[in-house]
């Protein structure tokens, strides 16, 4: 079954495409973004998916795009109040704080919607975020998501120190050789650096994951726009 995040590829292509090149009026825009949004929601339906995920993705890519467009030097910013997605399918005008609060409710199994909450995230929505100088919290929303949706798909975070450590009591006696009694300080030295790194290490893996996982939404977007007629 195609993903969720899969379906809204072309509506998230035309979102990109308009902010590297913010041109038209806001009814052509919007009249353009109706059309991604219904195929978007014919492809979630014909991909199987529930209507209410269908729906709560959607939210979150329409929160989005509303950010994008009014952040963006373009003629028609202005007009755009009036013609916030958010509003016409949701109506609502506060998606910003109703993002987060969304996402906060999202049961663990929903995964698939999870995964374009943070897609979004991962894009540069911030919402109520977005004018606070301490990123830290908006920083650990993106990672806590991440690991659920690792541990959803693979159970790497479960997984990371295992793999990421095959030595981690390390330096084993080689067979005959005779114990060492090891000086105290050096010792406890030891264990508080290897403590260390087994906390920051997963997390390293975590934030070059989230890297990762931006670079490649990008190119799949990247490659979907000279397809895409704006």
């Amino acid at each position: 079954m195609m993903r969720l995040l899969d379906c809204f590829i072309s509506l998230l292509a035309q979102i990109r495409q308009f902010q590297r090149q913010p041109v038209g009026d806001p009814a052509a825009l919007s009249a353009q973004l109706d059309a991604a949004i219904a195929q978007a929601r014919r492809a979630g339906q014909d991909a199987g998916h529930a209507d209410a995920d269908i729906e709560e993705a959607l939210f979150a890519v329409l929160a989005l795009a509303d950010e994008i467009i009014l952040a963006t030097d373009w003629l028609g910013r202005a007009e755009w109040q009036r013609r916030l997605l958010q509003r016409r399918y949701f109506s609502i005008t506060n998606a910003g704080v109703a993002f987060y609060t969304r996402l906060d409710a999202l049961d663990a199994a929903r995964s698939g919607v999870r995964e374009v909450y943070f897609l979004c995230l991962s894009l540069g929505f911030a919402g109520r975020y977005g004018y606070d100088r301490n990123q830290k919290a908006l920083t650990d929303i993106k990672r806590s998501n991440l690991e659920l949706l690792q541990q959803d798909e693979d159970g790497l975070p479960a997984e990371a120190g295992r793999l990421l450590f095959p030595d981690g009591y390390g330096a084993a006696l080689q067979p005959g050789e005779p114990e060492r009694k090891p000086v105290r300080s050096r010792r406890r030295w030891k264990l508080s650096s290897f403590a260390f790194n087994a906390m920051l290490l997963p997390l390293l893996v975590l934030v070059v994951l989230y890297g990762i996982y931006h670079v490649i939404i990008w190119q799949v977007v990247n490659t979907i726009l000279p397809q895409i007629s704006i």
